[in-house]
């Protein structure tokens, strides 16, 4: 059967954040994956540059392409795992027994990139899944953490998707799938 091109999709399901360790003309690649714990809401937006060449009291040319993605991510739970992919450094713990701590520090250093998976499992057709893989993003802005009374605190985080420097890489791709795999390890 030929796979399907179109679906309604609902409820994202799964969101995985993993750093970039290198990224060069010959590829790219990534570390360990780390979950976005309790994903809520996704959103990919593309952002576009666009020029007119106008003369002669009219528009004699028009181009434009996609400059990068727009992503934004309202997730559950405040991981400190996510916190040290998206912004750079790393988790640390101390103690024993019953006086363990961990910690993460922000360090100030050039914000890493990093790439993005997320998955919908509850597709209108034949489909198990969709995936969406943004292959190389920089954190543009969030919400570490907003608490009030009587109600959950929900950490967010927004970040653009640039082109990689890997050769026959693009900003990212959408996949439908017949049979579920899930998000990569």
């Amino acid at each position: 059967m030929a796979a399907n091109t179109s679906t309604i999709s609902f409820d994202v399901h799964d969101c995985k954040v993993y750093p970039v360790t290198a990224d060069v003309t010959g590829g790219i690649t990534y570390g360990s994956a780390v979950d976005v714990p309790g994903i809520q809401e996704v959103s990919v937006e593309p952002n576009f540059i666009s020029v007119e060449l106008k003369g002669d009291g009219k528009v004699l040319a028009k181009k434009g392409k996609v400059d990068r993605l727009n992503f934004s991510a309202t997730y559950s739970e405040l991981s400190l795992n996510v916190l040290a992919t998206i912004f750079g450094g790393s988790v640390g713990t101390s103690g024993s027994g019953s006086a363990e701590s961990a910690s993460y520090e922000f360090d100030g250093d050039s914000l890493p990139n990093f790439k993005i998976e997320f998955l919908v499992n509850d597709l209108e057709s034949d489909l198990a899944e969709m995936v969406f893989v943004l292959n190389k993003c920089q954190i543009t802005g969030g919400t570490i953490m907003s608490g009030s009374t009587d109600n959950f605190s929900t950490p967010s985080f927004d970040a653009e998707a640039i082109l990689p420097i890997a050769t026959g890489l693009g900003f990212g791709t959408v996949t439908f799938r017949e049979a579920s795999t899930g998000l990569s390890a």
